[in-house]
């Protein structure tokens, strides 16, 4: 009783804080510029001294602030820093209506700044919507607005940081975890971050299992995070301690990860991350099962179980969301031209007349050498169809070959898309047939484990070999191996 009684104390006098805190933040109405401050630079040291609920309100007595002050601007930015905390909690859909309102506020304003800021917010919510495609294709948006931002302002570069490193996350998700690496490296340049080294060592846990880099790279996180500028950021040593929990599971100290998962569970459900305590969850229940415990796996299942449908069900909403505002838009679209059209109608209804009568004419001139030459036409797109059936059958065989580790693999590979080899031997012609299957295996996107799975190789191997052809190809560490491959030849 005395313990809950002191809970509730300390409740009363932090909301009493909080609320003097608002009201000497808000005394009197605010320039644009100290608007601009208040949404970017306070905005970002609020989010780890004071609650989302807290900050969603003190968001909203800002955007207040920006309507009086008629500055579309900062009402986008308010609404982009409330769906930011929104997706984090796992309110999608709500996350998603605040980013319509700050993209609607924002359409007719040139400003990189807030341009990055808003996709990247809409890449979040559909990464942690499970939709991969759509949260690279906003990121790559927010890293094309980032990119123009100065670098000597040091919000834009923490910015093209974050950026650099949710692309990072992203990558790993869909298992290209070589790229995912490269972006880690390049947030690290940028700005030294905890999270990022957490994530490397993770990198070398999972994918190189080099538990000596790992623990270095750990190491150093967990140095990091305890220095005055991140030591107050729960959120982060949530994430770091639960790669950790992972690391120590690898090498079979199971008792020591079940404590780190522990402490890492209880600060996430203090900052409200549902996502992170469920992914806490099916590890804690995963440990267990290896202990054969199996009464504390089930309640750790049972626990993940019920958040997950509780999760499903605002995400199910989300997506509908999600695909009603690709809907809209394109009626919006449609609309738009139409109503163009009636005004230069209007307008120009004399000269549309003679245009339409000259396009009439011409129709009917090509219609008639359409018909003539519909013959030709159709034996042209057999021709393509018998092609093309040719070359799907070749490239099925040839993944088949590559699966195989047939001897037979490079030879119709290079029959089959005789340029990329071509190409390859322009950049370097000392390269052997070994390194030749390689880069054609990386070609048809086989991943690290499907190469060494297939070529009998340890994966540790498999990195080098990748290390090494880097070398041959003259890559500089930034450029993507993957990608430089594939951009040789793409696949008609």
């Amino acid at each position: 009783m005395m313990m809950k009684s002191l809970k509730n104390f300390n409740r009363i006098i932090y909301c009493l804080v909080f609320t003097c805190g608002c009201s000497k933040l808000f005394p009197q109405h605010y320039s644009i510029q100290q608007i601009d401050t208040l949404l970017i630079k306070t905005n970002e040291e609020l989010r780890t001294q004071i609650s989302n609920k807290d900050l969603i309100i003190w968001n909203q007595k800002i955007i207040k602030e920006a309507q009086q002050n008629n500055y579309p601007k900062g009402e986008a930015w308010g609404y982009a820093n409330i769906a930011n905390r929104l997706w984090l909690t796992g309110e999608f859909k709500k996350a998603i209506e605040y980013l319509n309102d700050a993209e609607e506020k924002s359409k007719d304003i040139n400003d990189d700044f807030l341009a990055g800021k808003i996709n990247q917010e809409y890449s979040q919510v559909y990464n942690r919507m499970n939709l991969p495609k759509m949260a690279l294709g906003y990121n790559s948006k927010a890293m094309k607005f980032a990119l123009r931002l100065k670098k000597d302002n040091q919000d834009c570069r923490f910015f093209l940081r974050y950026v650099y490193s949710t692309r990072a996350s992203y990558f790993d998700g869909v298992e290209q975890s070589d790229s995912s690496l490269v972006y880690l490296h390049k947030a690290m340049k940028i700005d030294l971050n905890p999270l990022d080294i957490a994530l490397i060592a993770y990198h070398y846990t999972k994918y190189d299992r080099n538990l000596d880099s790992a623990n270095y790279y750990f190491k150093k996180s967990l140095d990091l995070i305890e220095t005055k500028r991140f030591k107050h950021n729960k959120y982060q040593r949530a994430v770091i301690l639960y790669n950790y929990g992972f690391f120590l599971y690898v090498q079979k100290k199971n008792d020591e990860a079940i404590d780190i998962y522990q402490q890492s569970l209880e600060l996430a459900k203090e900052v409200n991350r549902p996502y992170l305590v469920l992914d806490n969850y099916r590890w804690l229940a995963t440990v267990y099962k290896d202990l054969k415990e199996s009464e504390k796996e089930s309640e750790y299942l049972s626990k993940a179980t019920s958040l997950k449908d509780s999760l499903d069900n605002d995400q199910s909403k989300a997506i509908t969301l999600a695909f009603n505002k690709i809907s809209k838009k394109e009626e919006e679209k449609q609309k738009n031209k139409f109503l163009s059209f009636l005004w230069y109608g209007g307008v120009l209804f004399v000269l549309i007349f003679l245009l339409s009568l000259y396009f009439y004419l011409q129709f009917k001139r090509k219609k008639k050498r359409l018909i003539e030459s519909k013959t030709i036409i159709l034996r042209q797109e057999e021709e393509a169809k018998i092609l093309k059936r040719k070359l799907n059958e070749n490239h099925e065989q040839i993944i088949q070959l590559a699966k195989k580790n047939d001897v037979g693999f490079l030879a119709l590979f290079q029959e089959t898309y005789p340029e990329v080899c071509q190409q390859l031997l322009k950049i370097n012609a000392n390269l052997s047939p070994s390194d030749l299957s390689f880069c054609a295996m990386i070609w048809l996107g086989f991943s690290s484990k499907e190469m060494a799975q297939y070529s009998s190789m340890e994966h540790r191997s498999v990195q080098t070999k990748k290390y090494r052809l880097r070398k041959k190809l003259h890559l500089e560490a930034q450029t993507d191996l993957y990608q430089f491959i594939r951009s040789i030849s793409e696949v008609k």
